[in-house]
């Protein structure tokens, strides 16, 4: 867990509460080599590859609440891509110096093509009408 159990457990919980979506990332057709860490794994590593503060992890679950407020019909098929959406995004919006999108496919442990970070930003931003600010009183009360 790289010193992130908690957290990561706790992120991996809401997102699968959430969104009804599996521990496990579905399986590419055809297969590949490409690893597939259960979700708080997979948490875990993005938590520790960026070295992000906690704040940027709760935004990401907040937009994902907000995203779920906008769609409470919505399942999610894959946890990883809806934590790796909302969290870049997140990292985005507080982070001055944010990671460019070829970066978050290392951080997604080579689980998503770059074209396919790209396309997971862009519908995560279309779906939440680019309502992307958090006021900061609302995510210190929902942290």
């Amino acid at each position: 867990y790289y010193g992130h159990e908690t957290t990561s457990k706790v992120c991996a919980r809401y997102v699968s509460h959430l969104f009804g979506s599996p521990d496990i990332h579905p399986l590419p057709s055809p297969p590949t080599n490409t690893p597939n860490p259960r979700l708080e794994h997979f948490i875990a590593y993005a938590l520790h590859r960026t070295r992000l503060h906690t704040s940027v992890t709760f935004a990401a679950l907040y937009l994902l609440q907000r995203l779920k407020a906008r769609f409470p019909a919505a399942q999610g098929s894959s946890g990883h891509r809806l934590f790796l959406s909302a969290f870049m995004i997140a990292t985005k919006i507080f982070c001055d110096n944010a990671y460019r999108n070829k970066s978050w496919c290392i951080v997604g442990q080579g689980m998503f093509q770059l074209r396919e970070i790209n396309q997971m930003e862009r519908e995560m931003c279309s779906y939440l009408e680019w309502e992307l600010n958090i006021d900061p009183a609302t995510l210190h009360s929902f942290e």
